[in-house]
């Protein structure tokens, strides 16, 4: 396989544990405590949201397997562990409950010294935002009112289509017949490995016809077919989907038992305990991630100097880290949301590395 062909899958854990530290960075916000009382209508109900389904099990099963890959488990949990599917199906139903599942209500949770979860109650949309939310879930669904931009498919169909196109997809590959796109990303994975035995593989696999059933390199042939567009659709609305189940709060249907939050050390919403002044004052020790962020995060401040900040050895990044850190910010934002076009421009970018390197070392 050449240079120009399908690109090369990033390395998911790396990028993707920056990805969710920068998501779960939003919920910063949950932690501002105010000194005035609330309002009872920012509370939301007096009982909790429900959460609908909308997905048949059949499908929450492939989408199961599909979220699996797009944050696999490595040494920490994956998004499976955080059933994130969870969470994408009940964005879906949102309107399968009144008020709809959208905008967790407030201020605390029961997390951290609440009386009760407001998290899980959640807030009355106006009809404005009503109407967005229909549209960018529901679709237009030929309605006048909801085209005055234009036809809109929304992610009901989207994963609804999606989804059997993966079924179909894996029926595909139980057959034993491999479309030459997907010949060569099994070649690329699997090295130099013949392709008659790549294919000896996939024909021990006659009868697994389910998306689900397959093994973890066979789901990811199928996930990296760039040329397949349908998947690719799929991809770009399922892997931010997959973020939010993994990384956001858990009353939205994922992130369960806390497990993104755990295995990034993210301590979740701590109000209305808050936080101790030496842990507003002071930053917190550096993480192993650190040194991959760009200067405007910030330098190394461990606060006042004791006898063990100072035994701390002083590092600095190097010009290519910083450049780097720029960089990939760039290529996320020009990436525009869309999964495949983020792994076009790393494939790229990561073709030319090698000669970054040789002239940081060499000058």
């Amino acid at each position: 396989m050449t240079d120009g062909d399908a690109p090369r899958m990033p390395q998911r854990r790396v990028v993707l544990k920056a990805g969710g530290t920068a998501l779960m960075g939003a919920w910063l916000l949950s932690g501002c405590e105010s000194s005035q009382p609330v309002d009872d209508h920012l509370r939301g109900p007096d009982r909790p949201t429900p959460r609908a389904r909308f997905l048949t099990d059949a499908e929450l099963r492939t989408l199961r397997a599909l979220v699996d890959r797009l944050i696999p488990a490595g040494l920490q949990p994956g998004a499976a562990a955080a059933h994130a599917e969870e969470a994408i199906d009940a964005l879906l139903a949102a309107f399968m409950t009144d008020p709809p599942l959208i905008h967790a209500g407030g201020p605390y949770s029961d997390r951290a010294g609440g009386t009760r979860n407001d998290f899980e109650r959640f807030m009355p949309l106006d009809d404005y935002e009503a109407l967005a939310w229909r549209i960018v879930i529901e679709g237009s669904q030929g309605r006048p009112e909801r085209e005055f931009n234009g036809p809109v498919v929304g992610l009901q169909q989207i994963y609804r289509d999606g989804l059997a196109h993966l079924e179909a997809r894996a029926a595909q590959l139980a057959t034993g017949v491999l479309p030459a796109a997907l010949g060569d990303i099994l070649r690329e994975r699997l090295g130099d490995t013949p392709l008659s035995e790549v294919l000896d593989l996939v024909n021990a696999l006659t009868g697994t016809e389910n998306f689900a059933d397959l093994p973890a390199l066979l789901r990811d042939v199928i996930v990296l077919d760039y040329s397949d567009a349908q998947v690719q659709a799929l991809v770009d609305v399922a892997f931010p989907g997959t973020l939010d189940g993994t990384y956001g709060a858990p009353e939205y249907g994922g992130n369960r038992d806390l497990v993104g939050w755990t295995s990034t050390g993210w301590p979740g919403d701590v109000q209305p305990r808050g936080w101790t002044d030496t842990e507003v004052i002071h930053r917190d020790p550096p993480g192993p991630f650190d040194a991959l962020l760009p200067p405007s995060y910030g330098g190394v401040d461990f606060g006042p100097p004791t006898a063990d900040t100072r035994a701390r050895p002083e590092f600095e990044l190097p010009p290519l880290l910083i450049a780097a850190g720029e960089t990939l910010a760039a290529t996320i934002m020009n990436a525009e949301g869309s999964l495949a076009a983020l792994q076009r421009r790393l494939a790229v970018q990561d073709r030319v590395r090698p000669e970054w390197i040789w002239r940081a070392d060499h000058g």
